[in-house]
């Protein structure tokens, strides 16, 4: 009991970090398994389906305005939380590249609009669907982070998610009432991204100015790696795109199903990982790497028994029926949990943690190179099925795995003499 209070004082910053962050991801998670059910017999499974796919592609475009400075600018953050110039500058940089990133992704979805009739016809939707866009541009979780302070994004998303939860039961009544979702999202990003301004330049005192082009140049290389790698790894928000393309809008639904189910395991893993990150970034300490390591993958081999066995069950408790297309479904995609605990944190918290972008980048390329080929050959062979979408995913992420513990071992582990 004595050596549990001792460790909880030596890790308090990030023991009350991690509780705020599980009561987040909790209720961000959990909000849109409350409300798929409801979603899923009001609006039906081929409404609900084109409501999935429009975020699915809006979310793509997320990734151009995230351009992975959720770490990048998180590092940046903790390395020079002590000096509130250089934090002015880093938060006034990366506002301003997001922003001209969130001009850009609205370009894209006008165009989609123009060019493809199957966006001409959901067209109110898809804009709608763009809050996803303007709360990665708005919302700035990678101060939060850097400055290891997660009670403020709690509260806030706690409110935002509250809203969203009563307006989806009190408004959504019949299936024309689709174009309320987006609504009723966008709501909640908007009352997110003002909170939590308000907190960085009104109760913070940072400044916003306009930084010379030299800067904003170097926060946009600092990120690049990282906006490549993820824009590599994009089967994770593709595979909707692809499904809803090539086999059925019906089964983007149902994809989503076992997709919510599976990011739900990952909790455990993003919850960690986001606490430890800036603490990871000063230390550099590989045998509290290990330790993170194994307390992940002891969660997961749990949840991943749990889910196997119960998978059935799950699948109808959170859409209300039995769907045994995404009862399988779940099965393959749960069993991305273990290569995600290795990828995390060899990966991020060791390649990227330690320095050494170019390699993480590598990795994360070689995996979506992987998926690309799979896919390339189902639509040569012309042989298009969920499943196969599902065992594609599993393998990129275990390709991952493979090519990040190959770089780590080869440049960190040599370097620190740690083998």
């Amino acid at each position: 009991m004595l050596k549990l209070k001792e460790l909880i004082i030596k890790y308090k910053v990030l023991v009350s970090n991690f509780s705020y962050l599980a009561i987040l991801q909790a209720v961000t998670l959990l909000v849109p398994i409350i409300t798929l059910p409801h979603l899923f017999n009001v609006l039906g499974d081929t409404t609900w389906g084109v409501v999935v796919f429009a975020q699915s592609v809006v979310l793509y475009l997320g990734i151009l305005v995230g351009f992975g400075f959720n770490i990048s600018a998180t590092k940046e953050i903790s390395l020079h939380r002590g000096n509130p110039q250089k934090v002015s500058e880093i938060v006034s940089s990366v506002l301003i590249l997001k922003a001209l990133l969130f001009a850009i992704s609205m370009l894209v979805v006008v165009f989609l609009i123009y060019m493809i009739p199957f966006f001409q016809n959901y067209k109110v939707l898809f804009l709608l669907s763009m809050w996803l866009c303007f709360y990665e541009f708005i919302f700035p979780i990678w101060y939060f982070q850097g400055l290891e302070k997660m009670k403020y994004i709690t509260l806030i998303n706690l409110g935002s998610r509250f809203i969203f939860l009563v307006l989806i039961f009190v408004l959504i009544k019949k299936e024309s009432d689709y174009l309320l979702v987006p609504i009723i999202n966008g709501i909640g990003a908007i009352f997110s991204g003002l909170m939590a301004v308000i907190i960085v330049f009104k109760k913070d005192k940072v400044v916003f100015y306009i930084p010379k082009i030299e800067t904003l140049m170097y926060y946009f290389k600092e990120s690049l790696p990282i906006f490549l790698s993820n824009l590599s790894q994009l089967y994770i928000k593709m595979s909707k795109i692809i499904i809803g393309a090539f086999i059925g809008i019906n089964e983007v639904a149902y994809y989503d199903v076992a997709e919510k189910i599976t990011n739900l395991m990952k909790t455990p893993i993003s919850l960690i990982s986001q606490t430890v990150f800036p603490k990871v970034v000063k230390d550099k300490s590989l045998s509290f790497i290990h330790k993170i390591l194994k307390i992940n993958l002891v969660i997961q081999i749990f949840l991943l028994l749990l889910v196997i066995s119960a998978a059935p069950f799950i699948v109808k408790l959170i859409s209300g029926k039995q769907i045994p297309i995404a009862t399988t479904a779940l099965i393959i995609l749960s069993f991305t949990v273990i290569p995600v605990v290795i990828n995390n944190t060899i990966a991020v918290q060791t390649l990227l943690a330690f320095g050494f972008k170019k390699y993480f980048a590598r990795a994360i390329i070689g995996s979506g190179i992987i998926y690309g080929i799979l896919i390339l050959n189902m639509y040569i062979f012309n042989v298009w099925f969920l499943n196969g979408i599902c065992a594609a995913v599993l393998i990129s992420e275990i390709a991952t795995s493979f090519l990040s513990i190959y770089y780590a071992r080869k440049y960190v582990y040599s370097k620190m003499n740690q083998l």
